[in-house]
């Protein structure tokens, strides 16, 4: 069947909710910390348990999906001492999940510190896998020499921060381009507050440029270094990444429209972070957002996915939710939600240029910590004992 004609024929349905920790009726923010605030962390598969040996599957991740895109994994140095195997047997694709980070890569304006992002990309260069440039510019994890002396809407100030980002991207660019075919050039600089388009809350690159004018000069940048490694070399590589697509997708063209009928820049897609809820968004949403993208010219690609059990935002404000136990039921709706994200994911094919998943094992993963520290979450496909889950099973299984 023809992607288009898939995409046509998929049957959208409402997943029942299983426990009231874990599900809402809400559409509220599932994560307006935005993705990447931090290392996953250990959790020690703490908590409330319910791990078990694992399922028997069926098949190999990348294998199973290449006649629709490469499938990839954000990991560290600790993945890949410790989850090499399951890398080599499932996953074509490899992101970075902090180590290219301008915050850890680059701490002090003559230094780098390359150790731990040269070892994920060269892990990937010795399999013949690919990378996202995860990520060029963001509001978080900022080195503090990148605003050093500078002040607010200040034009010499401008001058020194565009040379700033400038230097920063071609050296990661010239370190990496070979092994990289996509960069989240900018991640999450659209508001969480509907009514307004960019995020100058808590944004030094806003605070600085006084504008969103930032956001084009790191794609003028990124672009510029690309086709200095090679004419027409940045072609289809060039992604705005975010989160809450299903919310922001209006703000997000309103961006990129900016950008190419004022600035006469067209990037090539947007990345979906799909840092979804067991429960939520409905794959209609999701489908809804990821066709007015398409429409306007745009590729997609998921960068970030993981499915957390937990719903803190039950009536639109933060509510924390309990720890619940990762019970058979729980795991059962888990694979279901897997199983839907998937089919919908394979009916965008060939448009949808690459799936990520944010991490590999449960004992690994960032929302163990946030946006509650310490409460033990399963997100992921495989468990804290990297015994592939039920949920791997269900996207495998079609």
């Amino acid at each position: 069947m023809t992607p288009s004609l898939l995409r046509r024929s998929i049957l959208v349905t409402a997943l029942t909710c299983l426990g009231a920790a874990a599900c809402g009726s809400s559409s509220a923010n599932s994560n307006p910390g935005g993705s990447t605030g931090g290392s996953a962390g250990d959790s020690g598969g703490g908590g409330l348990g319910g791990d078990t040996g694992g399922v028997v599957v069926d098949g190999r991740l990348a294998e199973k999906y290449s006649e629709f895109f490469p499938v990839g994994a954000a990991v560290s140095a600790w993945h890949l001492e410790n989850t090499a195997s399951i890398l080599e047997e499932h996953f074509n694709h490899l992101a970075a999940e902090n180590a290219m980070k301008a915050g850890l890569v680059h701490p002090a304006e003559d230094t780098f510190n390359w150790d731990e992002a040269d070892a994920i990309a060269d892990f990937a260069r010795e399999r013949g896998m690919t990378m996202t440039g995860h990520t060029l510019l963001w509001h978080r994890q900022q080195p503090s020499w990148m605003f050093q002396g500078l002040t607010a809407e200040d034009p010499d100030s401008i001058e020194i921060l565009k040379e700033r980002l400038k230097s920063h991207i071609e050296a990661m660019v010239e370190r990496y381009g070979d092994v990289v075919t996509n960069w989240d050039v900018v991640n999450e600089a659209i508001s969480d507050d509907g009514s307004k388009v960019y995020r100058d809350e808590g944004s030094d690159w806003y605070r600085i440029f006084g504008s969103h004018e930032y956001i084009y000069w790191a794609f003028h940048y990124a672009k510029e270094a690309l086709e200095a490694q090679e004419p027409g070399s940045s072609a289809g590589k060039l992604y705005y990444n975010d989160y809450n697509i299903t919310l922001k997708v209006d703000q997000i063209l309103e961006m990129l429209a900016w950008l190419e009928e004022e600035k006469g820049l067209k990037i090539d897609g947007v990345g979906d972070q799909a840092h979804y809820r067991i429960d939520w968004p409905p794959t209609s949403e999701i489908s809804r957002a990821y066709d007015k993208i398409l429409a306007a010219g745009y590729k997609l690609k998921v960068s970030e996915l993981d499915v957390s059990l937990y719903n803190d935002y039950p009536s639109g404000s933060f509510e924390p939710a309990p720890e619940v136990e990762f019970t058979p039921a729980l795991e059962a709706q888990q694979a279901a939600r897997y199983g839907a994200l998937f089919e919908l994911f394979r009916s965008y094919a060939p448009d949808l240029t690459s799936v990520t998943v944010w991490g590999i094992t449960d004992d690994r993963t960032w929302l163990d910590n946030e946006p509650v520290s310490g409460r033990n979450d399963h997100p992921l496909l495989w468990n804290d004992d990297k015994q592939p889950k039920e949920a791997l099973r269900a996207i495998l299984d079609f």
